[in-house]
Protein backbone atom coordinates (compact mmCIF):
# COMPACT_ATOMS: atom_id res chain seq x y z
CA UNK A 1 0.00 0.00 0.00
CA UNK A 2 1.25 3.56 -0.59
CA UNK A 3 2.12 5.90 2.15
CA UNK A 4 0.89 8.69 0.64
CA UNK A 5 2.37 11.32 3.10
CA UNK A 6 5.23 10.40 2.16
CA UNK A 7 4.51 11.20 -1.58
CA UNK A 8 5.36 14.89 -2.11
CA UNK A 9 3.93 16.38 -5.01
CA UNK A 10 1.43 13.83 -5.22
CA UNK A 11 -1.92 15.06 -6.87
CA UNK A 12 -4.13 11.79 -7.25
CA UNK A 13 -4.83 8.89 -8.02
CA UNK A 14 -6.63 7.53 -11.37
CA UNK A 15 -8.18 3.93 -11.76
CA UNK A 16 -7.46 2.46 -14.85
CA UNK A 17 -10.29 0.85 -16.61
CA UNK A 18 -10.27 -0.87 -20.15
CA UNK A 19 -11.54 1.92 -22.13
CA UNK A 20 -10.47 0.53 -25.44
CA UNK A 21 -10.76 -2.90 -27.13
CA UNK A 22 -8.80 -5.39 -25.99
CA UNK A 23 -8.37 -8.44 -27.58
CA UNK A 24 -9.91 -10.39 -25.13
CA UNK A 25 -11.79 -13.03 -26.56
CA UNK A 26 -15.36 -14.10 -24.93
CA UNK A 27 -13.66 -17.59 -24.37
CA UNK A 28 -10.92 -16.20 -21.86
CA UNK A 29 -11.14 -18.16 -19.05
CA UNK A 30 -12.46 -15.73 -16.19
CA UNK A 31 -10.15 -14.07 -14.06
CA UNK A 32 -11.15 -15.47 -10.56
CA UNK A 33 -7.94 -14.50 -8.20
CA UNK A 34 -7.75 -11.64 -6.29
CA UNK A 35 -7.14 -8.09 -8.10
CA UNK A 36 -3.60 -7.01 -7.46
CA UNK A 37 -3.34 -3.52 -7.94
CA UNK A 38 -0.29 -1.80 -9.49
CA UNK A 39 0.51 1.85 -9.16
CA UNK A 40 2.00 3.63 -12.47
CA UNK A 41 3.73 7.04 -12.14
CA UNK A 42 2.27 9.09 -14.57
CA UNK A 43 3.50 12.63 -15.24
CA UNK A 44 0.45 15.57 -15.28
CA UNK A 45 0.35 16.96 -18.70
CA UNK A 46 0.99 13.44 -20.00
CA UNK A 47 3.52 12.09 -22.55
CA UNK A 48 1.89 12.11 -25.92
CA UNK A 49 0.63 10.12 -27.73
CA UNK A 50 1.95 7.45 -25.15
CA UNK A 51 -0.31 8.66 -22.20
CA UNK A 52 -2.12 11.61 -22.40
CA UNK A 53 -5.42 13.43 -20.71
CA UNK A 54 -8.22 13.79 -23.14
CA UNK A 55 -11.59 15.43 -21.53
CA UNK A 56 -10.83 13.97 -18.54
CA UNK A 57 -10.01 10.65 -19.98
CA UNK A 58 -6.69 9.19 -19.45
CA UNK A 59 -5.51 7.53 -23.49
CA UNK A 60 -2.48 6.74 -25.35
CA UNK A 61 -0.33 3.87 -26.71
CA UNK A 62 1.15 2.57 -23.23
CA UNK A 63 -2.21 2.98 -21.71
CA UNK A 64 -3.83 0.45 -24.60
CA UNK A 65 -1.17 -1.93 -23.00
CA UNK A 66 -1.94 -1.16 -19.87
CA UNK A 67 -5.40 -2.23 -20.48
CA UNK A 68 -4.56 -5.31 -22.13
CA UNK A 69 -2.95 -6.42 -19.54
CA UNK A 70 -5.87 -6.32 -17.34
CA UNK A 71 -7.91 -8.08 -19.32
CA UNK A 72 -5.80 -10.65 -19.76
CA UNK A 73 -4.45 -10.81 -15.50
CA UNK A 74 -5.48 -10.03 -12.03
CA UNK A 75 -3.41 -6.86 -12.49
CA UNK A 76 -5.52 -3.42 -12.07
CA UNK A 77 -3.57 -0.55 -13.01
CA UNK A 78 -3.79 2.87 -10.71
CA UNK A 79 -1.99 6.46 -11.93
CA UNK A 80 0.03 8.15 -9.80
CA UNK A 81 0.66 11.87 -10.83
CA UNK A 82 3.72 12.82 -10.20
CA UNK A 83 6.94 14.84 -11.62
CA UNK A 84 9.42 12.65 -13.87
CA UNK A 85 12.03 13.05 -11.45
CA UNK A 86 10.16 12.08 -8.56
CA UNK A 87 8.80 9.04 -9.85
CA UNK A 88 12.23 7.36 -10.93
CA UNK A 89 13.26 8.06 -6.86
CA UNK A 90 9.76 6.35 -5.36
CA UNK A 91 9.39 3.62 -7.83
CA UNK A 92 13.15 2.96 -7.25
CA UNK A 93 11.97 2.92 -3.78
CA UNK A 94 9.09 0.92 -3.87
CA UNK A 95 6.22 3.23 -3.16
CA UNK A 96 5.41 3.30 -6.48
CA UNK A 97 5.31 0.06 -8.70
CA UNK A 98 6.00 1.04 -12.33
CA UNK A 99 7.26 4.34 -14.27
CA UNK A 100 6.14 4.12 -18.03
CA UNK A 101 7.57 5.07 -21.30
CA UNK A 102 10.90 4.08 -19.60
CA UNK A 103 14.56 3.57 -21.50
CA UNK A 104 16.78 0.87 -20.73
CA UNK A 105 19.91 1.30 -20.07
CA UNK A 106 22.97 -0.30 -18.11
CA UNK A 107 23.16 2.54 -14.86
CA UNK A 108 18.96 2.01 -14.59
CA UNK A 109 18.96 -2.15 -14.89
CA UNK A 110 21.24 -1.86 -11.27
CA UNK A 111 17.92 -0.08 -10.21
CA UNK A 112 14.78 -1.10 -11.96
CA UNK A 113 13.83 -4.05 -13.82
CA UNK A 114 12.59 -3.73 -17.17
CA UNK A 115 8.98 -5.72 -18.60
CA UNK A 116 10.96 -7.72 -21.55
CA UNK A 117 10.55 -7.28 -24.81
CA UNK A 118 10.32 -3.64 -24.95
CA UNK A 119 6.43 -3.06 -25.97
CA UNK A 120 7.08 -0.35 -28.41
CA UNK A 121 9.76 2.56 -29.59
CA UNK A 122 9.66 6.27 -29.56
CA UNK A 123 12.11 8.83 -32.06
CA UNK A 124 13.73 11.65 -30.58
CA UNK A 125 14.69 14.15 -32.46
CA UNK A 126 16.03 17.43 -33.07
CA UNK A 127 14.44 21.16 -32.84
CA UNK A 128 15.65 24.49 -33.53
CA UNK A 129 14.43 27.64 -34.64
CA UNK A 130 13.72 28.40 -38.49
CA UNK A 131 16.49 31.11 -38.89
CA UNK A 132 19.13 29.01 -36.89
CA UNK A 133 21.35 27.11 -39.57
CA UNK A 134 22.63 23.96 -38.29
CA UNK A 135 24.01 21.28 -40.51
CA UNK A 136 23.28 17.57 -38.93
CA UNK A 137 23.80 14.23 -40.93
CA UNK A 138 23.19 12.21 -37.99
CA UNK A 139 26.69 11.91 -36.55
CA UNK A 140 26.67 13.68 -32.96
CA UNK A 141 30.11 15.30 -33.11
CA UNK A 142 28.12 17.75 -34.97
CA UNK A 143 26.38 19.21 -31.94
CA UNK A 144 29.13 20.26 -30.06
CA UNK A 145 28.97 24.22 -30.79
CA UNK A 146 25.75 24.05 -29.89
CA UNK A 147 23.99 24.29 -26.61
CA UNK A 148 21.07 21.38 -26.42
CA UNK A 149 17.87 21.78 -23.96
CA UNK A 150 17.27 18.31 -22.34
CA UNK A 151 14.61 17.29 -19.90
CA UNK A 152 16.07 16.73 -16.78
CA UNK A 153 16.60 13.05 -15.42
CA UNK A 154 15.51 11.47 -18.75
CA UNK A 155 16.93 9.22 -21.28
CA UNK A 156 17.65 9.56 -24.97
CA UNK A 157 19.12 6.14 -25.46
CA UNK A 158 22.69 5.33 -24.56
CA UNK A 159 24.18 6.96 -28.34
CA UNK A 160 23.21 10.45 -26.88
CA UNK A 161 23.37 9.72 -23.24
CA UNK A 162 27.16 8.97 -23.14
CA UNK A 163 27.71 12.11 -25.38
CA UNK A 164 30.11 14.04 -22.24
CA UNK A 165 31.11 16.40 -25.44
CA UNK A 166 28.15 17.78 -25.61
CA UNK A 167 26.59 21.09 -23.91
CA UNK A 168 23.38 19.79 -22.46
CA UNK A 169 20.85 21.97 -20.47
CA UNK A 170 18.28 20.02 -18.37
CA UNK A 171 14.58 21.57 -17.98
CA UNK A 172 12.15 20.01 -15.77
CA UNK A 173 9.75 19.37 -19.02
CA UNK A 174 9.74 19.65 -22.82
CA UNK A 175 7.00 22.93 -22.12
CA UNK A 176 9.79 24.52 -20.24
CA UNK A 177 12.45 23.30 -23.20
CA UNK A 178 10.05 25.19 -25.57
CA UNK A 179 9.98 28.44 -24.21
CA UNK A 180 14.14 28.31 -24.20
CA UNK A 181 14.23 27.78 -27.80
CA UNK A 182 11.91 30.18 -28.29
CA UNK A 183 14.22 32.82 -26.11
CA UNK A 184 17.25 31.73 -27.50
CA UNK A 185 18.42 30.41 -24.15
CA UNK A 186 19.79 26.79 -25.61
CA UNK A 187 20.80 26.71 -29.99
CA UNK A 188 18.82 23.40 -30.18
CA UNK A 189 16.58 20.80 -27.78
CA UNK A 190 15.95 17.29 -28.04
CA UNK A 191 12.24 15.75 -27.54
CA UNK A 192 9.44 13.22 -28.69
CA UNK A 193 8.28 14.96 -31.95
CA UNK A 194 4.85 14.16 -31.23
CA UNK A 195 5.04 16.05 -27.83
CA UNK A 196 7.16 18.73 -29.17
CA UNK A 197 4.80 19.37 -32.47
CA UNK A 198 1.89 19.13 -30.39
CA UNK A 199 3.09 21.83 -28.01
CA UNK A 200 4.28 24.12 -30.43
CA UNK A 201 0.81 24.00 -32.14
CA UNK A 202 -1.09 25.02 -28.55
CA UNK A 203 1.19 27.59 -28.46
CA UNK A 204 0.55 28.43 -31.63
CA UNK A 205 4.40 28.73 -32.39
CA UNK A 206 4.95 25.71 -35.05
CA UNK A 207 6.06 28.73 -37.50
CA UNK A 208 9.01 29.44 -35.48
CA UNK A 209 10.45 26.69 -35.48
CA UNK A 210 11.73 23.40 -37.22
CA UNK A 211 12.57 19.87 -36.98
CA UNK A 212 15.84 18.52 -37.76
CA UNK A 213 16.75 15.40 -40.14
CA UNK A 214 17.67 12.81 -39.22
CA UNK A 215 15.90 11.56 -36.03
CA UNK A 216 19.00 11.45 -33.42
CA UNK A 217 17.13 7.88 -32.45
CA UNK A 218 14.48 5.27 -32.54
CA UNK A 219 14.80 3.32 -28.87
CA UNK A 220 12.89 0.88 -27.15
CA UNK A 221 10.56 1.96 -24.83
CA UNK A 222 9.54 -0.70 -21.53
CA UNK A 223 7.74 -0.81 -18.34
CA UNK A 224 10.00 -0.10 -15.54
CA UNK A 225 9.30 -2.19 -12.34
CA UNK A 226 10.30 -1.21 -9.14
CA UNK A 227 13.02 -4.25 -7.34
CA UNK A 228 11.39 -3.47 -4.15
CA UNK A 229 8.68 -5.55 -4.32
CA UNK A 230 8.33 -9.12 -2.81
CA UNK A 231 6.66 -10.28 -5.83
CA UNK A 232 8.25 -8.22 -8.38
CA UNK A 233 9.90 -11.20 -10.17
CA UNK A 234 6.55 -12.64 -10.32
CA UNK A 235 5.40 -9.33 -12.15
CA UNK A 236 8.02 -8.83 -14.63
CA UNK A 237 7.59 -12.45 -15.76
CA UNK A 238 3.37 -12.06 -15.65
CA UNK A 239 3.74 -8.95 -18.00
CA UNK A 240 6.39 -10.06 -20.18
CA UNK A 241 4.78 -13.33 -21.13
CA UNK A 242 1.50 -10.74 -21.86
CA UNK A 243 3.96 -8.45 -23.66
CA UNK A 244 5.54 -11.48 -25.93
CA UNK A 245 1.57 -12.79 -26.52
CA UNK A 246 0.45 -8.85 -27.37
CA UNK A 247 3.52 -8.22 -29.67
CA UNK A 248 2.40 -11.41 -31.86
CA UNK A 249 -1.21 -10.82 -32.37
CA UNK A 250 -2.94 -8.52 -34.83
CA UNK A 251 -4.26 -5.81 -32.32
CA UNK A 252 -0.68 -4.88 -31.79
CA UNK A 253 -0.36 -4.13 -34.79
CA UNK A 254 -3.64 -2.07 -34.89
CA UNK A 255 -2.55 -0.34 -31.97
CA UNK A 256 0.47 1.01 -33.57
CA UNK A 257 -1.19 2.11 -36.58
CA UNK A 258 -3.48 4.02 -34.00
CA UNK A 259 -1.32 5.84 -32.77
CA UNK A 260 1.39 6.11 -36.12
CA UNK A 261 4.12 4.60 -33.95
CA UNK A 262 4.93 1.51 -36.74
CA UNK A 263 8.82 2.41 -36.91
CA UNK A 264 10.65 -0.86 -37.62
Amino acid sequence: MISFSKIFFLLYLIPLTVFAQTGLNSDDPPLLNKRIVLTAAFEEIGYFPYSYEENGEIKGFTIDILNYFEAHSNYDFEFIIIPWARALHLVAQGEVDLILTFFKNAKREKTYHFIEPSYGFEVNQLFTLVDKKLEFNGQLQQLTPYSIGTKRAYSYGERFDQTGYLTKLPALSEKVLLKLLLNKRVDVVISNPFIFKKLAKELQVTDKIKAIEPVVDITPVYLGLTKARADAKEIKQTLGKLTKKLKASAYYQELLEKYQLNFK
